[in-house]
């Protein structure tokens, strides 16, 4: 179970990269959290993107094993946050697991899908920039109620 996961739309580009730049960054800082990531419009079993796949390996971070996965009310609701791209995604993945814990990055995060390799290294130089706020909200306590279904 993860402790976040993050959600764009086809997971080939940002969620995979704010996972593997989060993922880096609490093994460096001794941190014990974990990510994964998913996509609202996911086909199962795409690669990482080309320009996604070379800006984190410019940063030393291996997307190769990356395979991406649609979004399910399972996965959102097994996270203990799910962070979105943006704040119609937070909505649609709201929608489909309404006891999730769902945030949004705001403002949105660029989609650098189909562009240059500087936009991708721009994407996730905004993502890295981003994760201190995500490690703060993980420590925000879950409310009692949550609407969570009971475990079986």
């Amino acid at each position: 179970m993860p402790d976040v996961l993050f959600v764009c739309s086809g997971n080939t580009c940002r969620s995979p990269m704010a996972a593997a730049l989060f993922n880096d960054l609490c093994s460096r800082r001794g941190l014990p959290y974990r990510a994964e990531s998913a996509g609202l419009y996911a086909r199962d079993g795409s690669p990482a993107s080309d320009g996604a796949f070379y800006a984190m390996k410019e940063r030393g971070l291996d997307l190769s094993r990356h395979v991406s996965q649609q979004v399910s009310s399972r996965l959102a609701g097994e996270a203990g946050l799910v962070v979105t791209m943006g704040e119609s995604y937070a909505s649609l993945v709201r929608e489909r697991c309404p006891w999730a814990r769902v945030m949004a990055f705001q403002p949105p995060v660029h989609d650098p899908f189909g562009g240059s390799l500087a936009e991708y290294r721009a994407t996730a130089d905004d993502l890295l920039s981003r994760m201190d706020w995500v490690l703060r909200r993980i420590g925000e306590a879950r409310p009692a109620g949550d609407g969570a279904p009971a475990a079986r």
